[in-house]
């Protein structure tokens, strides 16, 4: 592989698995050699027919490790050696072309061909810069936090009108905009249209996004967007969610409370996978107070990550000789997920799902949030739906550590555990810290152990509002009508897109 993943943004492989699929394909069939010039290479250059059957070539029957092209005639040839490619017949100019990296792929019938990240197009090539407009890959990767976003866009100074736009649509919404009960969606569509309007806006006047020759650039300025409308407008819109979700809020932190005590065993995960996630609990604990939904859901998902990493790790260090890991399993996933919604004491989850789901628009190839969703909407369907006074049992924590008991015990220990090295990917001196609280809170140890519990950052409060609040959201109290969601899991669910408004 190139320098950077050249093949999952590269524009001349996307036109292939789009555009020019026909002449892909028959490539594939035929193990017909595939060259992909790496993408800042492509700056300004045209991807057309001939371009693609230049870089589509066929074994020469005559010469070994020499090749034709795909074209019409058969025009051109190169020669293939020690990672050089030579440019022999057919050409305006002899030439040299580097190999910088050989993938291997596997057409229909399991047959091998060969694909090689070439420096830079064999013919029509212009000379690109790294990113092309000489934009490094971190500057490329999209932000996570609304400070990270604002500050992001104010890097273009182009744009500087758009983004004055932008604030004064923000403001006059915050000001003026009424928020009716049962017409959150009417809200969601109002704030997507200045979104889209923005983000168009954005693409005619950056001249980074013209310049760049993979899609990234536009990806990142398209999240930052909506994090810079959504986290603009969170306070006012969140209020109203929340008031329009208070109903299943309030049942699901009844449920949280039920749960005290309750460990993993009892909700029928398997003796295996019952260990401690407090690296999860300390993720999820962040939730309420994240100010766009773009961030909330990266949240999830890394509070998804935590669980399956620490699982895995406690799988591993218990893992018999001989013996192979054993899979995580959505029977499992669901009940461990209720387990660290309880210990980090969410409060607003229900509202939060909603506001994941209708106010999030960016639609990414390269993530797995959309799962991530569907796996907490069912974890939160689970909780609802169970009454868990009756699977408690005997066994519960007699003592539960104060929140000011937990950050006095937390500020008092900085130092790592050796011991906990190899627990999880994430910090190890946080979690060493996390541990020794939670062990603060244990009664006994037995041969099951996990009897401790995490009493989690402490719920963030509904937002604040100015001492003089402008009448924007009207109170209701009837709840919501809602689907049967778990039903709807069992018809192929992980096939709708959530987040997005049609």
């Amino acid at each position: 592989m190139a320098e950077q993943d050249d093949l999952e943004f590269n524009p001349m492989y996307k036109c292939l698995q789009t555009r020019f699929r026909g002449e892909f394909e028959i490539a594939q069939d035929n193990c017909y050699l595939v060259c992909i010039p790496q993408t800042a290479s492509l700056v300004g250059v045209s991807i057309s027919l001939g371009l693609v059957q230049t870089h589509l070539l066929k074994p020469s029957p005559m010469l070994k490790d020499h090749y034709i092209s795909t074209d019409k005639d058969n025009s051109k040839t190169i020669s293939v050696e020690d990672g050089i490619i030579t440019c022999l017949e057919g050409f305006r100019q002899q030439d040299t072309v580097r190999v910088l990296s050989e993938e291997l792929g596997y057409n229909k019938n399991y047959k091998p061909f060969k694909m090689l990240i070439i420096e830079r197009p064999l013919e029509g090539a212009r000379k690109g810069r790294r990113g092309s407009a000489g934009l490094s890959d971190e500057f490329l990767t999209p932000r996570t936090t609304y400070a990270e976003n604002c500050k992001f866009l104010s890097l273009f100074h182009e744009n500087r009108a758009q983004l004055s736009n932008m604030q004064m649509k923000i403001s006059e919404f915050n000001q003026t905009y009424m928020i009716l009960p049962g017409y959150l969606m009417d809200t969601a569509c109002k704030l997507r249209g200045i979104w889209e309007h923005s983000r168009l806006a954005f693409s005619e006047t950056n001249n980074y996004i013209r310049l760049q020759s993979d899609s990234r650039l536009e990806e990142a300025i398209t999240v930052a967007l909506e994090s810079y409308i959504m986290g603009g407008v969170h306070t006012k819109v969140f209020k109203a969610v929340c008031q329009q979700m208070a109903e299943d809020d309030q049942v699901l932190y009844r449920r949280v409370q039920e749960l005290q005590g309750v460990k993993a065993n009892q909700l029928g995960v398997k003796k295996d996978f019952c260990c401690p996630l407090p690296a999860a609990v300390v993720e999820l604990a962040r939730l309420d107070g994240i100010n766009n939904p773009q961030e909330k859901l990266l949240c999830l998902k890394s509070t998804l990550d935590a669980i399956t990493d620490e699982v895995s790790a406690y799988l591993r260090m218990n893992l018999a000789p001989g013996y192979s890991l054993p899979c995580l399993t959505s029977d499992e996933l669901i009940p461990l997920q209720v387990l660290v919604i309880s210990q980090a004491k969410c409060q607003y989850l229900a509202s939060n799902l909603f506001y994941m789901e209708h106010f999030h628009w960016v639609k990414s190839d390269h993530n797995d949030v959309g799962y991530t969703l569907v796996s907490f909407k069912a974890a939160m369907e689970y909780m609802k739906n169970t009454d868990f006074t009756k699977i408690m049992g005997s066994q519960k924590l007699k003592k539960e550590m104060t929140v000011e008991e937990l950050m006095a015990e937390y500020n008092s220990n900085f130092d790592q555990d050796p011991e906990l090295q190899n627990a999880s990917p994430l910090a190890r001196s946080t979690i060493g810290n996390i541990t020794r609280m939670m062990e603060k809170t244990t009664v006994s140890s037995d041969s099951e152990g996990h009897k401790t519990i995490y009493a989690g950052k402490p719920a963030v409060t509904k937002p604040r509002t100015s001492a003089n609040p402008v009448p924007d959201v009207v109170p209701h109290s009837e709840k919501p009508v809602l689907g049967d969601f778990l039903s709807a899991l069992q018809n192929d669910v992980l096939d709708c897109t959530y987040g997005k408004l049609d």
